[in-house]
């Protein structure tokens, strides 16, 4: 309210000097005449009001209003230095209020929780498995590829990460029955005999045949756990087993014979493939008078196997030789040989076929028809 009578006041004083200055103007104007008349044309008298005071009169005004602008100016600055500080009051007070609730303890449980919420972020723990140097990392469940080993001493490696936080890891080697099977899936996790391992990297060697896979389990500072697999793993150090002849020994040309593996890949007889029989059975062929059966597993085990063939038994076929080969010939019994030039091994003498003929001695006799 000051303020604004102040302003008016001024502006009052303002309009009657405005008032006044014509008629003051026009006095001096015939005071000035007068003494231009009395002292001459071109003389200035004493009394003549000088551009000087004039400026002076007017300054006066303008410094009145410049110094009116500036209280009215000040005055605000004033009201506005007042809401500035009782802003800064306000601030000051909420700082303190802050300052207070930081300098309060902090209770165990609230730091746990804190702890809690500061890793709930944390990516969980990795875990990898290696073996022969590539990676053979696989999730729970779904089909299980094997691979072979023919060896105690190829190892499995295992470990587990979670940026720079302690981990702790565990495996387990699950022994398989059936590899037609799926992979576990993560229920069956708790039902698995874990086994700790002394670091978060650790070498597993199997120490016996078997169908395997590997599972892992990583358990994080947090809390947090995670499961991962292998591959199968087939360990068989066993070669292949040749059932019904024994290396070295004579047998006749058709003798029945067995190869036993679980893993069996393939088998030959005198370096030519035979098809895997389903009850792995199959006969001597007759190279000469040898033959040599080889067999091999999927894990790259094998075994050869050479026998003698005595011929094959005439009475099979009623007695009759008709073609080159081995045969086992009993003394005294009459054989008939197909037409043609026959000879026997060891004796340059040529017989005529279309006949009968006999031995004196049993034995295993090679003919051979020209």
């Amino acid at each position: 309210m000051y303020r604004k009578w102040r302003k008016l006041s001024v502006l009052g004083m303002a309009a009657l000097i405005g008032c006044l200055m014509p008629m003051g103007t026009m006095m001096a104007a015939e005071e000035n005449t007068e003494a231009v008349w009395e002292n001459g044309a071109g003389s200035v008298s004493d009394n003549t009001v000088s551009d000087d005071d004039k400026t002076g009169a007017d300054k006066e005004i303008n410094d009145s209003e410049e110094v009116n602008a500036d209280d009215e100016v000040n005055n605000g600055e004033e009201v506005n230095a007042d809401d500035e500080a009782d802003n800064d009051d306000e601030i000051n007070e909420d700082h303190k209020v802050n300052s207070d609730i930081a300098a309060m303890p902090v209770t165990v449980e609230e730091a746990a929780a804190n702890d809690a919420a500061a890793t709930a972020g944390e990516a969980a723990p990795v875990i990898e498995i290696k073996w022969q140097g590539q990676n053979r990392t696989y999730n729970l469940g779904g089909k299980i590829e094997y691979e072979y080993v023919n060896n105690y001493y190829q190892s499995i490696n295992c470990s587990a990460t979670q940026s720079g936080q302690a981990v702790s890891l565990f495996y387990c080697q699950d022994k398989i029955t059936d590899t037609t099977a799926e992979a576990k899936e993560n229920e069956q996790m708790d039902a698995l005999s874990w086994t700790a391992a002394d670091s978060t990297s650790m070498n597993i060697t199997f120490i016996s045949d078997g169908n395997y896979a590997l599972y892992v389990k990583a358990v994080g500072a947090d809390g947090q756990t995670v499961y991962a697999r292998s591959g199968g793993i087939i360990v068989d150090t066993a070669a292949p087993k040749v059932i019904g002849v024994q290396e070295g020994n004579t047998y006749p040309e058709g003798t029945v014979f067995q190869v036993q593996d679980s893993n069996l890949e393939s088998v030959t007889v005198n370096e030519k493939p035979v098809a895997l029989s389903a009850d792995g059975k199959y006969q001597v062929v007759a190279n000469g008078t040898s033959c040599v059966i080889k067999a091999k597993d999927k894990a790259g085990n094998s075994i050869a196997c050479s026998i003698t063939v005595s011929g094959k038994d005439p009475s099979q076929d009623g007695n009759v030789i008709s073609k080159s080969g081995i045969y086992s010939l009993k003394a005294g019994v009459a054989y008939h040989l197909a037409e043609g030039r026959w000879s026997v091994s060891g004796d340059r003498t040529v017989y005529r076929g279309d006949g009968d003929f006999y031995v004196k001695t049993a034995g295993d006799y090679r003919l051979i028809k020209y």
